[in-house]
């Protein structure tokens, strides 16, 4: 009832010292003092009551303000206000915080115009009469030359607010000696930027040395829509950090009730029947999407094994056994720093079968992963591999003439390799618009129905992340930077290896090795 009493008084002196907080205050006060500061004045923002997890995302945004935790990563459904409640947020911050916590705040956004938008909607905060009568201080007119843009504001007690456009340079943002020290990200993914590997890698980049290019005690919060497994919103989930927060709010729970009474179940059916990406947009789950291609359940439980052994980025997972069917598939890049040449060993001699090594390098040149294909076959008792010889030729010919046992096909055969014979053959493997559908649609059927074990965690990642329309999406040549696309190198490998399943063969080579319980030990002669 007293807070009652004070907010009808309107005396301004009241008012102030009952919004305002320092270090002595709780996260819980603070939480309170905002809510009751945000209806005062922007009732307009608050049409329905709060649910739970509005009180969580404001004691995150506490936190990481406070620098409790470095990143707040705030996953929520498209419409529940995490944009609008952040912003109120930060204007709530920049004119209630008597420690002035944090001086250097940056807004930003993939688009430059969002990231302006909310500059300029906390800016029009300020200037609203009621606010600005209680907190003239916040624009008083002084002798200095203060910036006031849509790219950015300096108030008079000394808090900065800039408009930054993420993928583009951030080294040298810095005010009177001093590094951004709160930055907001809002919307730094759409599903324009996620289908370019360029751009996602280039956002992630510049997220990174944003991140690294704090101010000491120096934080972070990412308002976002979870919708690809692809990018860097998915990054921010998986990547381990004891100092990061994520909260993931779905429309609904687990037993269909509306996580937000502003939404009914009536309304949700409706997005559910309109909405082309449903369960990415409103359920936060990419993974739920129709368009995966491989059964999420069997890769969500399947184990993610440790490499024995590690050699210049080749894993393996399993010891090598002379009596055992192996093959290896190759995806073969350019080297450019795009997509990468990889390689995918697979033992079938067990039941089920399993993923035995793996290799993936974007910066290895064809002829040398020429070099890579030969001694990797080598640990598996020189095995068949089928490098992909759609592009960079000079990969197969230096595994020939290092004598690889490449899987070969005779011009104008398909599924066979030929042997004992003077016919002329195309070595390596061909993807084309035929043999694609087949060979993915194999490797699906294989791990689906557990015939086929994947072990290295980056192979389940793309696994899970491939879709029915990459399966028809045509790659451009990755050395065309513009128009570089997502690439399935691991899995493109994998395919290929799963096709040599009726030709493997354990072949007997030169190679003195022996075993100590589970790792392989190798003693070659130079």
């Amino acid at each position: 009832m007293e807070i009652k009493k004070i907010l009808e008084r309107n005396n301004p002196k009241e008012l102030r010292a009952l919004f305002a907080f320092d270090s002595s205050n709780t996260n819980e006060q603070i939480e309170f003092k905002f809510n009751i500061w945000a209806r005062f004045f922007f009732v307009k923002y608050f049409t329905s009551n709060d649910c739970d997890k509005h009180k969580e995302m404001d004691l995150n945004n506490i936190k990481a303000y406070r620098s409790q935790i470095r990143q707040f990563v705030n996953i929520a459904f498209r419409g529940f206000s995490k944009t609008a409640r952040t912003k109120l947020f930060i204007a709530y911050c920049i004119a209630n915080d008597l420690d002035k916590t944090k001086k250097f705040i940056r807004c930003i956004s993939a688009d430059l115009d969002n990231a302006k938008q909310s500059v300029t909607d906390i800016y029009n905060m300020f200037i609203q009469p009621r606010v600005r009568d209680l907190y003239p201080e916040i624009f008083e007119k002084t002798e200095y030359k203060r910036e006031e843009t849509m790219s950015g504001f300096t108030t008079t007690t000394g808090i900065k607010v800039l408009a930054k456009q993420i993928g583009v340079d951030q080294r040298g943002k810095i005010m009177e000696e001093a590094k951004s020290d709160f930055d907001w990200y809002d919307d730094i993914e759409t599903k324009t930027t996620i289908r370019s590997v360029v751009t996602t890698r280039k956002i992630g980049e510049n997220m990174e040395e944003a991140r690294t290019g704090l101010a000491i005690n120096g934080s972070s919060i990412y308002t976002c829509n979870y919708f690809s497994e692809l990018g860097n919103v998915h990054k921010l989930v998986t990547k381990d950090n004891k100092d990061k927060v994520v909260q993931i709010t779905p429309i609904r729970d687990e037993e269909g009730n509306p996580t937000w009474e502003r939404y009914s179940r009536e309304d949700i059916e409706k997005m559910e029947q309109n909405d082309e990406d449903f369960a990415g947009e409103r359920l936060c789950k990419p993974n739920a999407s129709k368009d995966i291609y491989f059964d999420r359940e069997t890769l969500d439980k399947m184990e993610i094994r440790q490499p024995i052994r590690n050699i210049a980025g080749f894993k393996m997972y399993r010891a090598y056994n002379p009596s055992h069917r192996y093959a290896g598939g190759h995806d073969i890049a350019g080297g450019v720093g795009l997509d990468s040449s990889a390689s995918v060993f697979i033992d079938f001699s067990t039941i089920p079968a399993q993923v035995v090594a793996t290799f993936a390098s974007n910066t290895v040149l064809p002829e040398a992963f020429g070099d890579e294909i030969y001694a990797e076959a080598n640990y598996f008792g020189g095995c068949l591999v089928a490098p992909e010889n759609n592009k960079y030729d000079q990969a197969i010919l230096k595994a020939k003439q290092l004598g690889a046992n490449l899987y070969k096909m005779k011009k104008g055969q398909t599924l066979q390799t030929i042997v004992n014979t003077t016919q002329s053959y195309n070595y390596g493997w061909n993807t084309n618009s035929l043999t694609k559908s087949k060979m993915f649609a194999d490797l699906k059927k294989a791990v689906n129905d557990g015939y086929l074990v994947l072990n290295d965690k980056d192979l389940i990642q793309e696994a899970k992340s491939y879709t029915r329309n990459d399966l028809i999406d045509t790659q451009p040549d990755p050395r065309d930077i513009d128009n570089a696309t997502r690439h399935w190198d691991l899995l493109t490998a994998c395919s290929i290896a799963w096709q040599m399943k009726d030709l493997a063969e354990a072949v007997a080579i030169d190679l003195p090795l022996y075993f100590e319980k589970d790792e392989v030990k190798y003693n070659q002669a130079e």
